[in-house]
């Protein structure tokens, strides 16, 4: 097990000499399997050359804490994503592979509730439903973080264990607290269930992602007599006095929901078609508590004039998130309202065909806000060199750290512009940037090169601060572009990659990291 670089290092542990042995035990799911054991003579010493066995003198409770950053540590995100909320994070690992170390770590797992309290199910087997007994037995009244998904491409689907699997969930419905569940539209009635269930039936219950989907190659016709059976389950969520997030997804939620106990919320994404004027009803009923918002999708425009003399304030949103289809300008009423002070990500995905008529208002929303902006994420076909200019040299972009933009064409004069340094060689338009995407640019060769050099961390002796930086463009690189991002390349899987999606597919692409 490796120690994190924010927690002290765990003491040496060993378990005896190679040619040692012992008799088989049982490790945590009763399987047996052989441990070796440290030999130790009469005098309860260790073994000449032999390091001593530190599992016998170690406390329960540090072994407890060593348990609780396994779950931590593989529970954290692997990357960012600017397009996406913050997520609770879930453990995939097994822990039962700690109970195999010693006869003293196996009964301090099996003690510990929130170790097996913590399940994911991807793709259900029958081979799963022991292990999922198990730890739900194990984890006793503990909270409990449940996943459950499949392949929506694949057409074999074991719905015999995916109903036995979720069976066992539904059975222990008062403990979930956070939940995360696409289900085969086919275990519809299986879930039918948690809606004949009391109200409050789901007192612990903090974040809640749960969609219907077809499944093998099945379609689903909205209307078909599965949306008031999956309204009513999302009621009995909305009981719950600790609901923070909610994800409406799937089939059978297609609009805000009324009963939604939308004061108490503060995460929140959507997967349907929404005006502004609903967008706009709904963060003004949800205001007080907002951190991280995700609209998908804004297709139609406000029906009335945006008011200029008041701003909707939203104190905690510190997560934007905007995807629209359409003219740009129907989200003009939007940005107009709001006042977001604490606001660090923002995030918009145009797709329009006409340029951006209201990037100015986009600026003045920053302005008004006056929020230290950390991320920003621009996609829009058509943003034009003169409009990313414009916003990329405003005062209100001083504090950004991470720059995302797509657009059609990304041309010399914001390369340049991105160059520009003070007397002192300090950049001049965001100087404290530390990643930078660029799609798609079509520049003069080496400019690219000497842009990114010009910006780079190295080590406490330049003024840059660029660490992460990936461009792509339309065409081959040039010479001196190809031969500079050829030498600075990201050697290890670059991970960022699947942040482009479908950009990245009919580009050339280059990545540089720190």
């Amino acid at each position: 097990m490796e120690s994190t670089a924010n927690s002290p290092p765990l003491p040496y542990l060993s378990f005896g000499a190679p040619n040692s042995s012992a008799p088989p035990t049982s490790d945590v799911t009763g399987n047996d399997s052989t441990i070796q054991s440290t030999s130790i003579n009469s005098y309860r010493l260790p073994a000449p050359n032999q390091a001593p066995d530190v599992t016998e003198k170690l406390p329960v409770e540090i072994i407890c804490e060593i348990f609780k950053k396994f779950i931590e540590d593989n529970s954290q995100p692997k990357d960012d994503m600017p397009d996406k909320l913050c997520k609770p994070h879930f453990c995939h690992s097994d822990p039962t592979v700690l109970g195999r170390i010693c006869s003293r770590w196996r009964a301090a797992a099996i003690s510990l509730r929130e170790l097996w309290s913590n399940i994911c199910i991807h793709n259900p087997k029958s081979s799963q439903i022991p292990l999922v007994n198990l730890r739900l037995e194990r984890s006793a009244n503990s909270p409990l973080c449940l996943t459950f998904d499949y392949n929506l491409k694949e057409d074999d689907i074991d719905l015999r264990a995916a109903a036995v699997i979720l069976k066992s969930f539904i059975s222990r419905l008062e403990y979930w607290r956070t939940i995360e569940f696409q289900i085969p539209f086919q275990l519809l009635n299986i879930c039918e269930y948690i809606a004949a269930c009391r109200l409050a039936s789901t007192p612990m219950l903090q974040s809640c992602v749960f969609g219907f989907q077809p499944s093998g190659g099945r379609s689903y016709t909205p209307g078909a007599g599965f949306d008031p059976c999956v309204g009513a389950i999302w009621k009995v969520f909305y009981s719950s006095p600790n609901l923070r997030r909610v994800h409406w997804t799937g089939q059978g939620v297609y609009s805000l929901p009324s009963d939604a106990p939308f004061r108490q919320l503060t995460h929140v994404e959507t997967a349907f078609t929404l005006s502004v004027d609903e967008v706009l009803s709904f963060l003004n009923a949800a205001s007080l508590l907002l951190e991280e918002i995700c609209i998908d999708t804004i297709r139609q425009p406000s029906e009335t004039q945006p008011d200029s003399g008041t701003a909707l304030r939203l104190p905690r949103l510190r997560v934007l998130i905007v995807h629209s289809q359409g003219d740009i300008a129907i989200t003009y009423p939007l940005f107009s309202r709001l006042e977001c002070p604490s606001l660090q990500i923002l995030t918009l995905n145009y797709e329009c065909r006409s340029r951006d008529p209201n990037l100015p208002e986009l600026i003045l929303f920053l302005q008004r806000s006056t929020c230290q902006l950390d991320t920003l994420k621009i996609t829009n076909t058509e943003l034009s060199d003169t409009d990313l200019e414009l916003h990329l040299q405003s005062p209100t972009l001083q504090f950004l750290r991470c720059l995302w933009v797509y657009q059609k064409v990304i041309s010399d004069n914001v390369i340049h512009l991105l160059m520009n340094k003070f007397g002192d060689g300090s950049d001049q338009v965001l100087p404290r940037l530390e990643k930078l995407f660029l799609g798609f640019c079509e520049t003069t060769d080496g400019l690219l090169a000497s842009m990114i050099s010009s910006r780079w961390y190295d080590d406490g002796t330049s003024l840059g601060s660029l660490r992460w930086a990936m461009v792509t463009t339309r065409r081959a690189f040039g010479s001196s572009d190809n031969q500079f991002f050829t030498t600075h390349e990201l050697k290890a899987p670059p991970l960022p990659l699947r942040f482009c999606g479908q950009y990245i597919q009919h580009a050339n692409a280059r990545l540089i990291s720190k």
